[in-house]
């Protein structure tokens, strides 16, 4: 069963969506055999569903090995730990990168500084060139202010330096405007009577004034200027090789992590630790390994009486037809999506229901993930591209899987009803003292549903939100994401909401969706249809709630559930049957 999809659906909703199981679609089956044969087995079942066209899925795996099956406890949690050595290093490394990185960039932010003011004399100069006193003027007081600003460096941390008695700092009790006199002067004053008559000095002043201009222009130009110029091109060379480091390193630890994720120890979390009470081998004595996986597969049908008409091609719908209200194509625009283009149709439209937006949360909620609306538009992309692609391999009757070796089967009949499967393998593999190894397979409990379109795209959507949990899973521990276990975000996402006038964030607003005109009569119509059904008069137009079938008794039960039955449990069953030669089984 789905982890997230009840069966009670078609209890609340009649006729907006079908998830029923069939009283005798549940098995559970145990096989033992040689080693490989049931491996053997289990992979022939994978392959031959896609054959027949099922679409398969993974949606849960873990193994347990005791240290006493030493050959395979090396080759599967020894690894592990090997992969947690390997990924405790390569965090180290991040983290020495990034420090490196903010100690550079705190040297080349104090560099750019320094390169603004000559940059600021330079463009001064070339505005002073020009013929317009107003454009001349503005040239002169950049310029000016540049210099004043080197002026400035030099006195705090070059002629601060010189010594007690000759550094400017120091002499200020003899001329306390010294360093504002100092600051007025330009490239011309050299002379020290010039000085002293043009700006009104004792000829003392002007003469410990000429030496300092003169100094600071020898600074200025022969040994600050080439010499910043070559470290900030070195220090932004040290930078970009920092940041290129920090993002190679990431990447490269990726997949480190997602191979470390993916041998899921058994012994992690409380519902398989608890698994084990049921287990009797003892762990700490017999050589033994156990291993899950845990397989969905979907397979559309059409009911009989129901969509006799093949179509060749599909039509095509916009975006507010398939569903999505106005805020919803805001967000897929943000996203990127082309929401002036038309999607190709799924058998039944409005395909994003209230069925698909009631289980959002609850997607959201079971895998610890954020669900938005451009999860849902990913998750009926990928249904409508299994329904073309399906398609496409059988024009004209010929398959064409030359072009889409991926894929395999025939294909789909345009029907929003499927065959769902959830098959767990359960595989034990018991190595006895005299050396003998056996195989053993459980499939506890193979379920069979038959589900309606719009809970197709919500099983779909768990997958989105597996594959989203792994990534948001490396993230964490890569320091791109945080916030709470319930509601992770972005680092950029976080530091927008604790200060949004800092990096652009907005306040949130709570927005109210526009009321459907036509509630008030859908009420009364569905009330008075489940009056006269109660009185045993059928008017079905007047209980449907939705587009789907929600006639239990005449049609779900005796039409669906029978190809749901036959064509996925008993085809699955017959199969393992089969496999382990049980006489008279045939597929």
């Amino acid at each position: 069963m789905s982890n997230v999809v009840k069966t009670e659906i078609y209890n609340e909703e009649p006729g907006m969506g079908l998830n029923a199981n069939p009283f005798e679609g549940e098995m559970y089956i145990d096989l033992t055999g040689p080693m490989g044969s049931m491996s053997g087995l289990y992979y022939g079942l994978i392959f031959q569903l896609r054959k027949v066209g099922f679409e398969t899925l993974k949606i849960e795996e873990w193994i347990q090995v005791p240290p006493v099956f030493k050959q395979y406890y090396d080759l599967t949690i020894h690894q592990k730990e090997q992969l947690e050595a390997q990924i405790k290093a390569g965090l180290g490394q991040i983290a020495t990168a990034i420090h490196d990185y903010d100690l550079i960039s705190h040297d080349l932010r104090k560099y750019r500084e320094y390169m603004d003011y000559f940059t600021k004399i330079e463009k001064g100069k070339k505005m002073m060139m020009s013929k317009k006193k107003l454009e001349k003027d503005e040239g002169e007081q950049m310029a000016k202010e540049g210099t004043q600003l080197l002026r400035s460096v030099f006195v705090d941390q070059v002629d601060a330096h010189t010594g007690e008695g000759i550094a400017i700092r120091t002499i200020t009790p003899r001329w306390p405007t010294i360093i504002v006199d100092f600051m007025r002067l330009d490239d011309k004053d050299t002379d020290p009577k010039k000085i002293a008559q043009r700006h009104g000095f004792t000829e003392a002043e002007g003469a410990v004034l000429s030496t300092k201009n003169k100094l600071f222009m020898e600074w200025r130009d022969r040994l600050f200027k080439p010499t910043l110029q070559e470290r900030f091109q070195n220090v932004r060379r040290l930078v970009e090789m920092r940041r290129a480091s920090v993002r190679q390193y990431t990447e490269m630890i990726k997949p480190t992590i997602a191979r470390y994720r993916m041998i899921d120890d058994a012994l992690r979390t409380p519902s398989a630790r608890g698994f084990h009470t049921r287990f009797l081998f003892p762990p700490g004595s017999q050589a033994y390994s156990l291993d899950m996986t845990r397989i969905w597969a979907f397979l559309p049908f059409a009911p009989a009486e129901k969509y006799k008409v093949t179509r060749d091609f599909f039509d095509t719908v916009t975006l507010s037809e398939a569903g999505f209200n106005k805020r919803d194509i805001e967000i897929l625009a943000k996203n990127g999506v082309d929401v002036k283009e038309t999607l190709p149709a799924l058998p039944v439209e409005r395909s994003i229901d209230d069925i698909v937006r009631r289980y959002m949360p609850n997607v959201q909620k079971t895998y610890n993930v954020e669900i938005s609306i451009h999860d849902v538009y990913l998750a009926r992309q990928r249904l409508s591209n299994i329904y073309r692609t399906k398609a496409m391999q059988m024009i004209g009757g010929v398959p064409r899987r030359e072009s889409l070796p991926t894929m395999a089967g025939g294909s789909w009949p345009f029907s929003p009803y499927f065959v769902f499967l959830d098959i767990p393998f359960l595989r034990n593999v018991i190595r006895l003292p005299n050396g003998t190894e056996l195989e053993d397979m459980m499939v506890d409990t193979i379920t069979v549903q038959t589900r309606s379109q719009n809970v197709m795209i919500v099983t779909i959507l768990e997958m989105i939100a597996k594959e989203k949990e792994l990534e948001n899973y490396i993230k964490q521990l890569l320091g791109e994401f945080g916030g709470p276990d319930l509601n992770l975000k972005s680092i950029e996402e976080l530091v927008k909401e604790e200060y949004p006038e800092m990096f652009g964030g907005e306040e949130k607003k709570e927005r109210k969706e526009g009321k459907d005109l036509l509630e008030p009569v859908k009420k009364v119509q569905h009330a008075l249809g489940d009056v006269l059904s109660s009185l045993g008069l059928k008017f079905d137009v007047l209980r449907a709630r939705g587009p789907y079938e929600f006639a239990m008794d005449d049609r779900i039960a005796e039409m669906f559930q029978v190809e749901s039955m036959v064509q996925g449990y008993l085809y699955v069953l017959r199969y393992l049957q089969q496999g382990v030669k049980v006489p008279g089984i045939r597929i």
